[in-house]
């Protein structure tokens, strides 16, 4: 199956489903997120075994630059930038959990990738931080049955490191 989707296309050859999730099209239907308050991830692609939730985030080579000398420089609304990205991606993850719960689409290990413009260096960082932030492969101590998300399933990259470490996975990426 392949989809151009946010600037991206994804040619995913053993996908049962893939679409744009967070669509602002009200025609959407089912494909559609549908609660406008709630943040969502960008595409959603359905597997045999699995599922990826995508979220794609860009930025120019100046703020990437800028993020590298000053991670604590704030938005125009006071916000620092890292914190700022690291919660949204947190808020994606966590609502679109809250989408598919509801729905009754937890019935299999879920793959939160985050595809960035960002080199491989501040990708592993970022992947460190926001480690802290979703519960990877820890069901706290015995008292949860389920893990958020399993161990190794929560995955930062670029285009370059998701065709060379995902293309045999699921299928291949590319900038259009």
């Amino acid at each position: 199956m392949k989809q151009t989707i946010d600037g991206y296309e994804f040619d995913f050859p053993e996908a049962l489903e893939l679409y744009k999730f967070d669509n602002d099209d009200n025609l959407a239907g089912e494909k559609r997120h549908g609660v406008d308050y709630m943040k969502a991830v960008d595409v959603m692609a359905e597997f045999k075994k699995c599922y990826l939730w995508i979220e794609i985030k860009e930025y120019m080579a100046e703020e990437i630059e800028e993020m590298k000398k000053e991670p604590e420089r704030k938005t125009k609304e006071g916000k620092h930038i890292k914190n700022y990205l690291r919660n949204n991606l947190v808020r994606k993850f966590r609502d679109t959990f809250l989408y598919r719960y509801c729905e009754n689409k937890l019935d299999k290990p879920i793959f939160y990738i985050c595809l960035m413009n960002f080199d491989d260096a501040m990708l592993m960082a970022f992947r460190k931080e926001l480690r802290l932030q979703i519960p990877e492969g820890n069901k706290r101590q015995g008292r949860w049955e389920k893990c958020l998300l399993d161990k190794g399933h929560l995955i930062l990259v670029n285009e370059d490191s998701w065709n060379r470490n995902l293309n045999d996975k699921f299928g291949s990426c590319r900038k259009v």
